[in-house]
C-alpha cells in the first residue's frame, strides 16, 4: 500500500493481535547457529549489520525460552555487538516470536563459545519451539537515539522506497527537524539484504517505552505539518508492505 501524507511517525493503522500461521518447518541448526552472537548498533554504526530469524513459541513456553537463553548469553564474551529476542505483539506479522543478532561486519560471534556448547543449547532450545519461520540479513544505514531495551516497544516498518537514496534523505532530515520530540528514543533505517519481507527492501524502526508512548508520540507528530509536507515531497515514494510491533524482551550484549 501507499504511504499516506502522515507519514510513518502517525501513520493511521489497524491493530490486530498476531495469529498463529503454518509454514514449512525450517531446521533449527541450519537457521539458528549464530544466536548466541552479538546486541546493537550505535551511533557511530561500528556494528552495522543484523541478522533475524521468526519463530512460532509452543504454547506457554515463552519463560522456558528466556531462561535458556539468558543461561546461554549472560556473562558472555562478545566479539562485538550482542543479541535480543523479542515477542511480536501486534500488526500484520503473524510469527509469535524473532531473534535478532546484532554486531559488526568482521567480528561476529563470541570468543568464548565451545561447538559442543552451541549445539546443547540448539537442542534445549528446539524443544520449546514449534517451528522456525523466515530469516532475513542487512544493513543499519541511520541510527540515533538510545538502545531499544531502553524503550522496548518497536514499531517496524518494512518498506520499498522507490528512490532509496532520496529516501534516507528526508529520513534523516526529518528525524533530526524533530529531535526535540523524539528525545533518547531509537529511530533507524535500513536494508534488507538477504530475504524479501513481502517484497520490502528496507525497514524503519521506532521505538517507545510502551503502548501509550507509542500512540502519544504519534499525536505530537501530528503538529509537524511542514516538515511532513517536506519528508513527502523529497522521499521518492515509497510504500509499506509490512506494519507491526515488537516487544524487546531479554537483551545481551553492549554497545
Amino acid at each position: 500500500m501507499t504511504l499516506p501524507s502522515g507519514g510513518f511517525f502517525f501513520y493511521t493503522y489497524s491493530l490486530y493481535l498476531r495469529g498463529f500461521i503454518n509454514h514449512k518447518s525450517i531446521k533449527m541448526k541450519k537457521i539458528f547457529y549464530l544466536l548466541s552472537f552479538v546486541l546493537l548498533t550505535n551511533n557511530t554504526f561500528s556494528q552495522n549489520t543484523f541478522r533475524l530469524w521468526h519463530f512460532n513459541a509452543k504454547q506457554g513456553t515463552e519463560e522456558a525460552i528466556g531462561n535458556i537463553i539468558t543461561k546461554h548469553n549472560e556473562n558472555a564474551d562478545y566479539k562485538s555487538g550482542g543479541v535480543q529476542i523479542e515477542r511480536i505483539t501486534f500488526g500484520d506479522n503473524l510469527w509469535t516470536h524473532r531473534v535478532v543478532v546484532f554486531g559488526e561486519l568482521g567480528k561476529l560471534g563470541r570468543n568464548d563459545l565451545k561447538e559442543y556448547q552451541q549445539s546443547l543449547f540448539i537442542e534445549k532450545l528446539n524443544n520449546y519451539v514449534e517451528e522456525w519461520g523466515p530469516s532475513y540479513a542487512g544493513r543499519f544505514l541511520s541510527y540515533v537515539g538510545s538502545e531499544p531495551k531502553d524503550f522496548p516497544l518497536v514499531q517496524i516498518y518494512d518498506i520499498k522506497p522507490k528512490d532509496p537514496v532520496a529516501f534516507k534523505a528526508a529520513h534523516d532530515s526529518y528525524v533530526k527537524k524533530v529531535s526535540k520530540v523524539l528525545g533518547d528514543r531509537p529511530v533507524g533505517f535500513g536494508t534488507y539484504d538477504i530475504g524479501s519481507p513481502n517484497g520490502a527492501t528496507h525497514w524503519v524502526v521506532i521505538g517507545s517505552s510502551d503502548f501509550n508512548d507509542l500512540i502519544d508520540q504519534k499525536q505530537k507528530m501530528e503538529q509537524y505539518t511542514k516538515e511532513w509536507e517536506e519528508w513527502g515531497k523529497t522521499n521518492g515514494g515509497v510504500e509499506i508492505k509490512s506494519n507491526f510491533t515488537i516487544l524487546v524482551l531479554a537483551a545481551f550484549g553492549g554497545l
